[in-house]
């Protein structure tokens, strides 16, 4: 009996705490795909690209994305070409930066795709050195001032 009244009495103190204190949610964004497209070439899939779509939160806050490689069949590909879109509106101008960062903590992107432009398309094609996809790889915007800016990145991974 007394451990029941124990058992009350704490629920009834976290009852009032979290009306005195109400927990507070902040949402970061929100990030919509992968689109994909597979290009094939005498029946086999040589190309697939995958569209991301990162909405910034009204704090313009941008949420991040993960890409697992097997899930599309991608494992031991190549990144063959980003291209960065701007929505309206756009991320803050030649500021803005995009990253994927590998399982180990290495940016496979190599900032490459900083500064970019909140009104015009943009690309990075890798003429040498691209970076091979082999683990889960994190995908972020960072360096966003503008509330609900709207970014689309275009990932272009090559079978060779």
């Amino acid at each position: 009996m007394r451990s029941l009244i124990s058992r009350f009495v704490m629920c009834f103190l976290a009852t009032i705490l979290l009306c005195v204190f109400p927990c507070m949610v902040f949402a970061a964004g929100t990030v919509t795909g992968p689109v994909i497209k597979r290009v094939q070439v005498d029946g086999r899939v040589q190309r697939v690209t995958l569209t991301y779509t990162f909405t910034a939160d009204g704090e313009a806050a941008m949420a991040s994305a993960t890409l697992d490689p097997a899930t599309y069949g991608i494992t031991g590909w190549y990144l063959y070409k980003i291209k960065t879109t701007p929505g309206t509106p756009g991320a803050t101008n030649g500021a803005w930066d995009f990253d994927a960062t590998d399982a180990a903590s290495f940016v496979q992107t190599r900032n490459l795709v900083d500064n970019r432009s909140s009104t015009a398309s943009q690309e990075i094609i890798f003429n040498s050195g691209y970076p091979m996809i082999l683990s889960v790889w994190t995908l972020s915007i960072g360096d966003n001032a503008v509330n609900n800016a709207v970014e689309t990145i275009e990932l272009t991974f090559t079978l060779n």
